[in-house]
């Protein structure tokens, strides 16, 4: 199983990168850490590079380890997602960064990104809109 898993996300067929990426999210945490050592993490940040929901969804929910995937560059990942202007993929970034940055090792990293600061902007920007449907409707 382990062995498909990993020939599935080092393929280059988006179904099948879904796929795997949705039973590695299934597997024991045991298990899951040595298949990371076997280097899917980066495959999984190219997988979330694509912008595909199903794909983007299923990466983040593999569940790996956190600094590992903050190290092999999901950040910047995060913040491109973050600033595509797709609302269910914004929630998908920011609620991957709410979990790296449960682990302190990936708080300055985060920090630094700038995605704060753009996550600020975005709240504002929605409740600025909630604001001007409801002033409509009075």
């Amino acid at each position: 199983m382990e062995d498909v898993i990993v020939e599935a996300l080092l393929s280059n067929e988006q179904e099948a990168q879904i796929l795997a990426a949705r039973e590695l999210g299934k597997l024991a945490t045991k298990l899951r850490q040595k298949l990371a050592e076997r280097g899917i993490i980066s495959r999984l940040v190219t997988i979330l590079r694509k912008q595909v929901y199903e794909a983007t969804e299923a990466a983040l929910y593999s569940a790996l380890n956190k600094i590992r995937i903050a190290n092999s560059g999901a950040i910047p990942v995060f913040l491109e997602i973050i600033q595509c202007q797709k609302e269910s993929l914004i929630d998908l970034a920011a609620a991957a960064l709410l979990v790296l940055s449960s682990c302190s090792a990936n708080k300055l990293a985060i920090a630094a990104s700038g995605v704060v600061r753009i996550l600020v902007g975005y709240l504002n920007s929605q409740l600025a809109e909630e604001r001007d449907f409801q002033n409509l409707n009075v």
